[in-house]
This record gives structure tokens, sequence and C-alpha cells, in this order.
């Protein structure tokens, strides 16, 4: 789908237009002003820090009718977020797994895939983001390569009892409620929350038949297969609930502990066939006469929970920092039909199920020293991973996570577990009034062992541990030509251990009319990136700040999936992968109600020579806001650009379309307890698909109404 360029002009326009008017009072997302704790460990000027770091606040997300932690992250420069229910996101072209992201200090990634679950991070408990892009394994690691996601949730700050609650209810049955309540006295402060959504109604996937080819009077995907129907609305359900409470021993030194709940449950209802007769549901189609039955017409039902432990203490003073932390996924799978099903009985019948929870525990210390122009740090880290994953070929219940199996069933069973044990020393260096060194590196131990596999009715298999040593090291140098200009020039190599179902999965399962087989591979080797980064920070004036950068970075040993045969992948150290590219973000303040933002990302990315299609090469995002008492008014668009594999075409279910969306939210706040927002995303009603884990179709237009009461 091409964009409309008069849909992008309309909005330059308004940004022209907006120097007639009074300022927001509050912070754009985009300021290049603030504070990040971050970037080097402790709290600096965003100015000051060599590094693009970008901060969204509270206020931010309640500004925007956001409905993932996803979207509120995909605000800043060279982020790219799904549309999807799901959400997930891009980072300078990785994504989630090669993205540190860490929620009060603990790592969210998931032991089994890396990946992160957006949806389970309740937004409207976030007090702040902090996104420092560039590799960062110098201070955090493996998995710091894109970047760091630095999610932190609400703690009682005033004395008193004090709360919120937010309701909403949109487009597709979508309905948010979200509460809190805090209490803080003297020394000790609590906090609690509870939030759910539940969403019904949002067709985004067809069904096309794998292998088909064309069908007269049917539509075809991307690939050029006809489209028989849709798998129907999907529901998703998703709450979370949890408590804080901390204890100040004195103005310097604090213990906090924080507990969150979370689950996530999606289906499809009600599919839909677009062949009538009586081959609605089963027969052949198109120009291969390919095969197709009920389960065809029938997604996946997911089951997903979590339980997130956090202890931090601080010691301001003596410059201390110790935490420990364990993400549980205690469920954690899908369900899937097998041929058996009835449509006649809606759809009941037999299938699969496949469960991988897995557990992450992680324990950090670190001490801060102020020695003359050096301010040094020095800290260790310990973390553990492990997953389990079994998959029972034959259930009698698919729709039911507790189904049992079938007698004659025979599961397969995987697993494995990783450790990693760190220590790290970073330096910053102030050697003249002008010039900052930040000099520093870790080195991690790593290790991957009790690896097992048992295929159906056969013997286990064990597999032999291994460990790496690597080090990461990190340079920076920054200039202040006065307060208000700064450059830097940065690099660091940083290192991502390999997944550990990429390591140990083992599956052969049927997709479509194709036999499908993932093989283990536990000789992989982690991949390492060397990346280098150019800035420049500029502040005109009170009113104007501008963020200019650009990046490069090389990877080696990259992991890649690779086909062994027509059936059978799996995954190896493929070669090296490079990504570059230049970000420009420009804030303007018009006058003391009005303020605009524009963003623009351009970025390439290639893997053994070969064009990454998983990053888009354009990224815009730009807006304005107006905020006058009791008015705020938002109006936000951003640019995609169409990242469709060679072979397939655009604008067909399975491409991945560039699409340009808009998106309105009014705020009306009635008294300093109570506000109404009503917001309209995508405004202009545009057709895209995409592809975010698993291929969509676009939303259109949707409506959100919203109620917010604070005390």
């Amino acid at each position: 789908m091409s964009l409309k360029s008069k849909e992008i002009t309309a909005l330059l326009a308004v940004l022209a237009l907006t120097g007639a008017g009074s300022v927001s009072a509050e912070t754009p997302v985009y300021m290049l002003k603030g504070i990040t704790v971050t970037a080097n460990r402790q709290a600096e000027r965003l100015q000051d820090v060599p590094a693009n770091v970008q901060v969204v606040t509270e206020k931010d997300i309640q500004k925007r009718n956001v409905q993932n932690t996803a979207q509120a992250v995909a605000m800043v420069t060279g982020v790219s977020a799904s549309q999807s229910v799901e959400g997930t996101v891009n980072l300078r072209g990785y994504d989630s797994p090669n993205i540190l992201v860490l929620v009060d200090g603990q790592p969210m990634n998931t032991a089994w895939n890396g990946d992160v679950d957006w949806n389970m991070i309740p937004v409207e408990n976030i007090r702040k983001i902090e996104v420092v892009s560039g590799g960062q394994s110098a201070l955090y690691g493996g998995r710091a390569v894109g970047g760091v996601i630095n999610i932190m949730t609400k703690t009682q700050k005033q004395d008193g009892l004090h709360g919120a609650a937010t309701v909403s209810y949109g487009s597709n049955a979508t309905v948010n409620q979200n509460y809190n309540v805090g209490f803080k006295k003297d020394k000790f402060d609590f906090g609690a929350f509870y939030g759910s959504m539940n969403t019904h109604g949002w067709k985004d996937y067809d069904v096309s038949v794998r292998g088909s080819g064309k069908a007269k009077g049917y539509d075809s995907d991307a690939e050029g297969n006809a489209i028989i129907g849709n798998r129907g609305s999907k529901k998703v359900l998703n709450e979370s609930f949890g408590f804080n409470m901390g204890y100040s021993f004195n103005d310097s030194q604090k213990l906090t502990y924080k507990y969150t709940h979370s689950i996530y449950d999606w289906k499809y209802e009600d599919p839909i066939s677009y062949i009538e007769g009586g081959y609605r549901w089963k027969g052949y189609i198109g120009e291969n006469q390919m095969r197709y039955n009920p389960s065809s017409f029938l997604g996946k039902q997911g089951w997903r929970a979590y339980n997130l432990h956090s202890l931090t203490y601080n010691d301001k003073d003596n410059g201390i920092h110790a935490h420990f932390g364990l993400t549980d996924y205690y469920k954690d799978g899908y369900t899937s039909p097998d041929t058996s099903v009835k449509p006649e009985k809606n759809f009941d019948g037999s299938g699969s199920k496949t469960s991988y929870p897995s557990k992450s525990w992680d324990f950090d210390f670190n001490k801060r020293w102020k020695l003359g122009a050096h301010n040094l740090l020095a800290g260790f880290s310990f973390g553990q991973d492990k997953f389990s994953e079994t998959i029972s070929g034959s259930v009698t219940d698919w729709k039911s996570w507790n189904s049992r199996s079938n007698e004659n069933a025979k599961d397969q069973r995987l697993g494995g577990k990783d450790k990693t044990y760190a220590i790290y020393v970073p330096d910053k260096w102030n050697f003249s009034p002008k010039w900052t060194a930040y000099i520093g590196g870790r080195y991690d131990h790593y290790k991957k062992y009790d690896g097992y596999s048992q295929y159906r009715g056969k013997d286990e298999e064990d597999f032999d541990s291994s460990s790496y040593d690597k080090f990461s090291p990190k340079i920076s140098l920054d200039y202040a030509f006065n307060d208000s200009t700064n450059a830097y020039v940065s690099y660091g190599k940083s290192f991502n251990p390999p997944i550990l179902y990429q390591v140990y999965r083992y599956s052969d399962s049927i997709r479509g009319n194709k036999r499908v087989i993932y093989r283990p591979n536990p000789d992989l080797d982690p991949e390492t990136t060397d990346t280098w980064e150019l800035g420049l920070k500029k502040k005109f004036g009170s009113k104007t700040d501008v963020h200019a950068d650009v990046f490069y970075a090389k990877t080696d040993d990259y992991i890649k999936l690779n086909k062994e045969n027509e059936s059978a992948y799996f995954y190896e150290n493929a070669g090296d992968a490079k990504t570059h590219g230049f970000e420009i973000s420009l804030n303007q303040h018009h006058s003391d109600a009005w303020s605009s933002y524009i963003n623009y990302t351009w970025q390439t990315g290639k893997v053994e020579g070969e064009k990454n299609y998983d990053i888009p090469r354009h990224l815009l995002h730009l807006g304005t806001t107006y905020s006058k008492n009791p008015w705020t008014v938002n109006l936000d668009g951003m640019f995609i650009s169409d990242r469709t594999e060679a072979g397939k075409e655009s604008g067909h279910f399975m491409a991945r379309d560039a699409y340009f969306l808009m998106n309105l939210s009014t705020n009306y706040q009635f008294n300093k307890n109570f506000g109404l927002q009503f917001a309209v995303n995508n405004l202009f009603d545009r057709e895209y698909y995409d592809d975010n884990n698993h291929y969509y179709i676009g939303d259109g237009r949707t409506y959100t109404l919203t109620a917010r009461y604070s005390f």
C-alpha cells in the first residue's frame, strides 16, 4: 500500500501553523532535558549522556490513547511497534530477544525465547520509561545489544492515602479498568493496583491454504494462495494485580519490595468460511487443489501467566545498590485443534497442547566511589534461566488448558538451563572542563547446561554443557561546547547468548499441508556485536531541542534459522549481520500552551549480504499538543515503511505494508480529580497488513472513551 502524501502534508501544515497559541506545562517525550538513571547506572542529565536516551513519563502516556506498553515505548525515536493487540517492539532493527527489557530492575525477557509480553506489563502502573539505544552489554551483559528499555512502576511519594481509577470503553468491545491506591506515613509506604483489559471483535487473521495457488472468485494472500475465510473475532483477557512496600531507614537508605501477578489469555471465536455449499469447511481449492479442513479455519488458544518479584536496596549517600528478582512464567503455551473437530458441534474436539514454562533469577550489587575527577562504579551480577517444554500430541479437549492427554498419546519433552556470572567496572572521568570520558567493561562467564530432549516414545537424549567467557568493553567521549550543546562518540562491544529454545528445541508438527521439524543445536555460540555511534544534542534557547546521531553495528556469529531440507529447520551461527542508520528528533515549544515534535529514523540491515526485511527503512513520528486548562489535545502521526519480503506482494494478507496512521486524543479536566478523554486511532481508517510473530490485518478506525479519577 502506498502512503497518502496528502495526509502527511496535512499534518506538517498543522505543525507549521502551531506558532500562535499558548505551552504545555508538561515536558514532551522527546525533550532533551530531564534525568536518566539507566544509561550509566547513575542519575545524569539527558543532555550530558553520550548516547541516545529518551524518556516517556506517566503524563505522556495519559495524554495519548496508549493501550499497551509497546505503544508507550514506540513514542521514542528509532522504535517501531506493531499495532496488533499483543504489540511487539523493534529498536534500531533489533527485536525483543536482542533488547534488554527491565521492570523495576528485573529482566522481563522470557527464558524460553527471549521475547517480552508487553501486554502483561500494566501500562497504567508505569511511572517512567527510559530507552537507551545502542549496545549496553558493558553495563548490562547479554541481551542488551539493541539497547535497554527500563520500565519503572509507581510508588507512593506523598504522605497520606492517595489513589486513582481509570475506566475506558472502545471499539471491538474493548474494556480497560485500572485501579491503584497508595499510602505513606513516616518511613513506610505501601501501594496496590489492579488492571484488566478485555477485548472481543477484531477480525485480524485471514485463512489461506498454503501451496494452493490462486482460486477464481477468491482473494489471495501475499504468497498467491487462496483466502478461504477468517478465524473470526479475536478475544483477549489480560488481568494484572500487585503491590509494593518500602521502608526508608533514613533519607539515604531504603528497602523496596514489588510483586506483580499477570495473566494473558487469547483465542478466536466464530470462524468464517467464504466457501458455500457442501465444501464449506472441507475440500480442495486452488490451482494446486490443496486440501483444507475445519481446523484450517481455527487459531490457537493461548495462556500465559507470571509472577514477578523485585527486592531493591538503595543507599544514596554511600553509593550502594542491590537488587534481587525472580520472573516466573509458570504458565506459558497454547493448544491447537486437530482435523477431527466438528463445525456442527461448535468446533469441539481433540487437539494438541504445547507448554513451555520458564524462570529467570537475577541478582545485582554495585558500589560507587567519587575519586577526584573519576566517578567509579564496580559491580557483580548473577543470572540464571531455565525452561521446560512439553508437547502433548493428543489432548481430549483442545479448548481447555487442563485437558488430559489421550491414553495412547506419547508426549515430547525438552528443556535446559543457563547461568551467568559477571563483574563490571565503568568509570566516568571528567578530565577537563569540557571533556568527559566514559570507560569501562564487563566480563561475563556464561554456561548452558542440563539440556535434554525426549522425542515421543524414545529414550531421552542429554546434551553436554558448555561455557563461554566474554569481555564487553565500552568507551565514550562527550564534548560540551556549552551548557546547551554536546557532541559525543562511542564504541562498544556486546554479546548475546543463544536463546535456550534455539539450543534445545525439538518439535515435529503439521502446518497446513506440510510437515515441519525443528531440531536442536546445542553447539550454538553467542553472537558478538560491535557498535559505533556519533551524536549531537543541541538546545536553541528555551524552546527548541534537537538530537541527531548516526550508528553502525556489526554482528559476528549471527544466529539464524536455516533450512536443512524441505521440512527441517535448525538454528545456526550463520555469519555476520550489519545494521546502520541515522536518527534525528526535534522538539518545538511554540508558546505556553502549544508544542510539537517530529523524529525520523533511516536504517537498513543485511544478514550475510542479503537484505534484512525485518528492519523498516523509514520511521517517522510527528505530532502536536495543545494544553491549556481544562483542555489537552494531541494529534499524533506515525509512518513505517514497507517490509514485505521478496517474492511476496504488498497489499495482501501476509504482507508487511507501509502505512501512515494518525491518532487524535482529546482530554478535558473537569477539576484536579476528574477528567475525560475521547480518542480516535487510525483517524483516516487506513487499511494495511503487518506481522508481529504472526500475520495480522491492521485494525481500522477505532474509538475509545476514558474516565480518570484520582484522590
